[in-house]
Parts: C-alpha cells; structure tokens; sequence
C-alpha cells in the first residue's frame, strides 16, 4: 500500500467554505468505506504544504500543478462524495463537467511534530479546487482540538492510497442482489415495506450514482424491467404518488424513529437532503410510470 507523507503548518481556512462544510455520515451515503465516520465534525483541518514538504516521488502521481495531481485518479481514495451532498459546497457541476464539485476522500494520518502526538483523520479535496498547496482534513472530532493546535504548529500529513483487493460488483449484480431482497421484504414483511425498501431507498440511490456514472446509468433499463416484473404499474403508480419519507431511514423506522434519528440534521441539511430526494423520486416517477402516461 502506497504512502504519502506531507509536511507543513497549520492555518486558518481562508474561505467560509473551510468553517462552514459538512461532509455527510454514513447514514446519508450510499457507497462508503466500512470505517467511514457517522457523523464528521464542521469544516476543515488546513494545512500549508512547506515549499520542501512534498512527498519524494510525487510528480508520479499526476501532471497537474501541486495537489491538483490527486486529480487523475492515479493514488487509489477511499471515497467518491457527489457534489450535492456536500453541505456548503462552492464548486458548482454542469454538464460538461460532471464530476466536478465532487469530494475524493482518502486516510489519513495526522501527528504534531514537537510532541509526536497523532490522530486518524481523512484528506479531503475537491474535484475542480484550484488550491495547490493546502491540504484539507477532516474528522469525527475538531482536530485544532483534538491535537491543541495553533496557527503556525509544524505538522505531518500521512495519507494512504486505497487498494481494491476485491473484484466491484457490477451494476447487473447489485440489481440483481437489492430485487431478490425485496423478493424477500415482501415475503416477510408485505409490499409496501417491499417498495420502500426497492424503490424508495435502493432505486433512488442508484440513479444518484447513475447521474455521474455511465456504467450505472447504461443499467437504467435493467433495473427498471426488474422493479416492473415484480410489481404491478398500479401498485407502483399508487407507491411513487403517495406522500412519504424516503431514504435508508424512510421505510424502516416509525414517524418517532424517523425524528430522532435525523435530530442531528440542522434544518438547511433536512431541507436539503428532502429536496434531493423529492428531485431523484420525480426521475423515478418518469421512468417507472412511463407506460401508463403514453
């Protein structure tokens, strides 16, 4: 496994953006590394990069000026983060640029030079930023805090590169894994918790990936027929058009379960999150209910 080790200083973030970001837990993402926080602390930890603190070897990494090297994709993340669930976000995506605006995610390591004191944290970057020589961290707890740090502290940045060492599933398979669970749900536990849990959590999911991802979105079709085969266009019609709380929490827990366990959200990251859900179920809506309106 491949390391990069980084040297700088502590500063103070020079944007509202490194007071003010929320990057999302694991409930509220859908594909994410198995240590991946619940929640994360506001805004960034930003290093300055000494002009001698790059790593040996780092041209390697990609042809971009200084971090924007990170960029080509040549030194393995933990985590892709779609733009949109980044609360605070400047970046803006469009067409052209897809992928821009999106949070790539690695470990990290973060140790105080003078007393040797540690802590993991997580390197985060932006796809599209033009900073080249600050790193910014981020973590379940405040690091200046964690770590007693200063403006001006002498630190070291430790990142690692993550390796798959298993095969991805593909598009096909994950389809094919999320109906045969719902098969099951339904048996269980009836069709609407069946639905809920297919359509109102996994569908929805998928086309937020499918929208950056080409291999996804080709797989549209599939999943669409699948869904199809196992409900009937009433039912859904009837589903999709009736109001209800979405996402991995939506279908499994009652009205006060749902309450306490989005608690932590402050009102703009709820109306945020019901927002792009609303956004997602209207793109579902047209693609499963497209017969009926023809």
């Amino acid at each position: 496994m491949r390391k990069l080790e980084f040297i700088g200083t502590v500063r103070t973030g020079r944007c509202r953006f490194a007071h003010e970001m929320v990057i999302p837990g694991r409930e509220n993402l859908f594909l994410k590394p198995d240590d991946w926080p619940r929640q994360l602390a506001p805004g960034t930890l930003n290093i300055l990069v000494n002009d001698d603190g790059f790593p040996v070897g780092f041209d390697e990494i990609g042809k971009g000026e200084g971090l924007t090297k990170f960029e080509e994709g040549n030194f393995g993340r933990a985590l892709l983060i779609s733009p949109w669930k980044i609360a605070g976000n400047t970046i803006k995506h469009d067409d052209e640029n897809p992928t821009r605006g999106m949070g790539e995610i690695w470990r990290a390591e973060l140790g105080v030079i003078a007393t040797g004191q540690a802590t993991n944290c997580w390197m985060f970057r932006r796809i599209g930023s033009d900073i080249t020589s600050e790193i910014e961290l981020v973590g379940e707890e405040n690091l200046r805090t964690r770590l007693n740090l200063s403006d001006g502290t002498a630190v070291k940045v430790t990142v690692w590169e993550t390796v798959q060492n298993t095969k991805t599933k593909t598009p096909d398979e994950i389809i094919e894994e999320w109906c045969q669970a719902a098969r099951n749900v339904e048996g269980g536990f009836g069709e609407e918790k069946a639905m809920g849990y297919l359509i109102g959590e996994k569908f929805l999911n998928f086309l937020e990936v499918a929208e950056t991802n080409r291999e996804w979105r080709e797989a549209i079709p599939v999943f669409v027929a699948e869904i199809k085969a196992i409900f009937e266009t009433w039912k859904l019609a009837e589903f999709l058009n009736t109001p209800r709380r979405l996402g991995a929490l939506g279908h499994a827990t009652t009205e006060e379960g749902h309450r306490l366990l989005t608690a932590e959200l402050t009102e703009k990251e709820r109306i945020r999150q019901d927002a792009r859900n609303l956004m997602l179920l209207e793109w579902a809506k047209e693609l499963l209910l497209e017969a009926m309106e023809q």
